[in-house]
């Protein structure tokens, strides 16, 4: 065939997928110049920057040149990002866009660049292949609010509340039992914890977040918890807002309160932004005790109704944890005595806990700024006193351990559940006061997130099963979640080094146990995401 033949048969061939464009629609003219040989004459499109293999990261600038043969002309041309478009088309040479990679997922992606001709027709660049590798934003530091703060305001119904054995945040805390009586925080952030009190004596408080009611917050609880998160907003944009609580005067079914009073709201303090925390008991099995300890008195109003109490020189109580920050609750109180701290083995002080008044599930040593890894913790009680004091007594009662990252409670949005779960179970110290609980087999929790780490928090003891995981729906691992005591908001299971992307995590309950274990319930308590 002559080659003025191959030309017009080559024409003729483009003018038939043309026109069945047209018609139905079956391939649009990028797939059809991709199917045929272009014609002579036709742009010849190169992507120019970045180049493929290259590690990106914050704003890029991302070009193309095209070159056209004889008469021909370019109208256009369109940059993609894994095959969507980036940005608007370019109609003024030199070609190019601004991509902001921050926004995009870490990992590999695909770039090309589509040439459009006067008639319409397109022509693609090879494909280029990028990795996105940008480092996260630093992590801003947690200011707290104390309830005395002049950002916060109150209505009438409000009253200093009783100090006597409660160790508040900043020493007090305000309280109310009055039906409308409300708080208010002014702030500025993208979230916020309030800080506040769960009892068999608290009822529910109604929060609104910018005049919106975001949720009615039940404060029941089994057990006295103070200085516990009760309420968290986030995903909120970077600017000035207002938290409102009020006071509803309405109790849990199971609440101590009589018919003829009120229940209590507890105003403590506010965290902005709101932080990853993990508050661990004193019998979780992460915490280990030489000789010299014993069960404090349970009549005291301990967190989760336990604590370990010592007045032995050299009774040392150790735990091992994940975390930027530690925080030892303990007592204080007028037969307190003095207590050494060490931290992955090396001295970090000496902590008198002598008191002339009574302070439970008192905040005693607090460590921030920790490398995000491993790190241990040892309590040792000296034998030693204030000359006041009337004792040597050393309380480990609980360990609120922060850690990078969001959480998101397990009756957040993303959260699904299939299958028959309990919801709002109250009869343990769980991340912000509930858990969801399940012991039939085959039911499933899905949670839905984006970021590069997922833990799941649950509860081990000695009444948990086994549970089944899969990440992005691919079996991961089955866990046995039995332990001879109990851990609460126990991180159960992690998985790092996922891409910046949308995943889905899954717990499945398997119905069956440990042959040491009582039970197959399996929990979820909470979720924390890491960006």
């Amino acid at each position: 065939m002559d080659r003025k033949n191959q030309g017009f048969c080559v024409e003729f061939a483009r003018a038939v997928a043309l026109l069945l464009i047209s018609c139905w629609g079956w391939i649009s003219p990028l797939q059809a110049s991709a199917q045929l040989p272009p014609p002579p004459g036709s742009p010849v499109v190169t992507m120019t920057s970045p180049t493929s293999g290259s590690a990106i990261s914050g704003t890029v600038l991302v070009s193309a040149s095209v070159s056209v043969a004889g008469s021909g002309s370019v109208a256009g041309v369109q940059f993609k990002l894994d095959g969507a478009n980036l940005g608007a088309e370019d109609t003024t040479a030199p070609y190019s866009v601004s991509w902001d990679s921050t926004a995009a997922s870490a990992g590999w992606h695909t770039l090309t660049a589509v040439a459009r001709d006067a008639s319409g027709l397109q022509f693609s660049s090879d494909t280029v292949t990028v990795t996105v590798s940008n480092v996260p934003p630093p992590v801003a530091a947690v200011k707290r609010y104390e309830e005395t703060d002049a950002s916060v305001s109150y209505s009438v119904g409000w009253n200093q509340s009783n100090p006597n054995w409660f160790a508040w945040s900043g020493g007090t805390a305000v309280e109310s039992m009055t039906p409308g009586a409300q708080a208010t925080f002014t702030f500025t952030g993208t979230s916020v914890t309030w800080i506040g009190y769960r009892s068999g004596r608290s009822g529910i408080a109604r929060v609104s977040v910018d005049g919106i009611l975001v949720s009615d917050v039940d404060l029941f609880a089994r057990s006295d918890e103070i200085r516990v998160p009760v309420f968290t907003a986030r995903g909120l944009t970077n600017s000035s807002h207002t938290l409102k609580i009020e006071v509803t005067g309405l109790k849990n079914k199971d609440s101590l309160v009589t018919d003829s009073a009120f229940p209590l709201v507890v105003v403590d303090a506010f965290d902005v932004p709101a932080p990853v925390v993990s508050h661990l008991q004193d019998t979780d099995p992460d915490v280990t005790y030489s000789a010299g300890w014993t069960p404090a008195d349970a009549s005291i109003a301990w967190s989760a109704g336990s604590a370990a109490v010592s007045g032995t020189a050299g009774a040392q109580a150790t735990l091992i944890f994940n975390g930027t920050a530690i925080s030892w609750s303990g007592y204080r109180g007028p037969d307190a005595g003095t207590a050494r701290v060490y931290l992955d083995g090396s001295f970090a002080g000496e902590v008198d806990t002598y008191s002339p008044t009574y302070g439970v599930q008192a905040s005693v040593f607090t460590k921030r700024g920790l490398a995000d890894a491993s790190h241990t913790m040892t309590i040792e009680a000296t034998g030693l006193k204030n000359a006041a004091s009337t004792g040597t007594l050393v309380v480990v009662d609980a360990f609120d351990v922060t850690r990078p990252g969001t959480r998101f409670e397990e009756t957040d949005w993303s959260v699904t559940y299939v299958g028959d779960w309990i919801h709002g179970n109250r009869d343990r110290a769980y991340s912000e006061g509930t858990a969801a609980e399940s012991n039939t087999a085959g039911v499933q929790a899905t949670f839905t997130f984006a970021g590069t780490s997922i833990s799941w928090i649950g509860a081990c003891g000695p009444q948990t099963g086994i549970a089944r995981v899969y990440l992005d729906r691919v079996f991961v691992a089955e866990l046995d979640t039995y332990l001879p005591t109990e851990a609460l908001q126990k991180t159960v299971f992690t998985a790092t080094d996922l891409t910046n992307a949308t995943h889905t995590l899954t717990i499945e309950v398997t119905g069956r146990r440990n042959a040491a274990s009582t039970e197959t319930w399996v929990l979820v308590d909470a979720f924390d995401v890491r960006p």
